[in-house]
């Protein structure tokens, strides 16, 4: 049996931009091993996998290594399939179960808006030795669930930081969110994010990021709408709105590969 296999660029508009995800399309749940199996063979920073279920489609994510909890592109771009391949009808939002509880997507004319649940910020010390291997001078630092938000002061700082990510990986950690004010007309904050924990080190652009990031710059700024742009080599540009407990995450999705997994 065949499965159809995509690969689309998400939080962009231009192919080879945005961040990759691999978005496999099954007829029914396969087993979590085979699932981490493919996603190690994509070597994306996301692979997601969706089935259909009553209302909607059940749907997960792995990196190469784990399997995570909650995933912003991915969940973009598999909503951008649904739509692009005619399984949903245009004027139909998508509805997906995850681990992270329903998220819905909804194709507007200037992108796809999703429905994420917000990461509360608190106040937390982090390691010395973290902000070394970060290459970071922080101004501010907060805990948003398992991640660490470091804000930096200037966006230029932001563009060129190179951590050391051997030595990130020696000291414990999930993620690491680093953030300005962005100074890019156009533009409300910028960010990195890091990962070499789960086997990415850094994301090209990842949405559940920003579900902290919304909030904090939100009240921060003083704004209910705002422009995002994470700054990694590939880029990708995220509209983010903040309300109450949720966020809502806009971005745009072009398809670059599509094919059929043999096994």
């Amino acid at each position: 049996m065949t499965v159809r296999l995509y690969q689309v660029d998400a939080f962009t508009h231009t192919p080879f931009s945005g961040n990759p995800a691999a978005i496999c399309l099954l007829p029914e749940e396969r087993p979590a091993v085979w699932m981490q199996s493919v996603a190690a063979e994509m070597n994306l920073s996301e692979t997601a996998f969706l089935w259909p279920t009553r209302d909607g489609y059940i749907l997960r994510w792995f990196t190469p290594s784990v399997e995570v909890q909650l995933c912003g592109h991915a969940t973009l771009a598999s909503a951008h399939i649904l739509w692009e391949s005619g399984m949903l009808d245009h004027s139909l939002p998508a509805h997906f179960f995850t681990h992270s509880g329903q998220l819905t997507a909804i194709l507007q004319n200037d992108g796809i808006e999703m429905d994420f649940p917000s990461s509360p910020t608190k106040p937390a010390k982090v390691s010395p030795d973290l902000l070394t291997a970060l290459g970071a001078e922080a101004i501010d630092t907060w805990q948003a669930g398992n991640k660490y938000l470091i804000v930096v002061d200037g966006e230029d700082r932001i563009r060129r930081m190179q951590p050391d990510f051997v030595a990130l990986r020696q000291l414990p950690g999930r993620g690491v969110i680093v953030t300005s004010q962005a100074e890019t007309a156009g533009f409300d904050f910028v960010s990195r994010y890091f990962a070499p924990w789960v086997g990415i080190n850094e994301d090209p652009v990842t949405g559940s990021a920003h579900c902290a990031l919304g909030p904090y710059w939100a009240k921060k700024l003083g704004k209910t709408s705002m422009c995002a742009y994470q700054a990694s080599a590939r880029g990708g540009v995220l509209g983010v709105r903040p309300e109450g407990e949720r966020v809502y995450l806009r971005g745009q999705a072009v398809t670059v590969l599509s094919g059929e997994l043999l096994v």
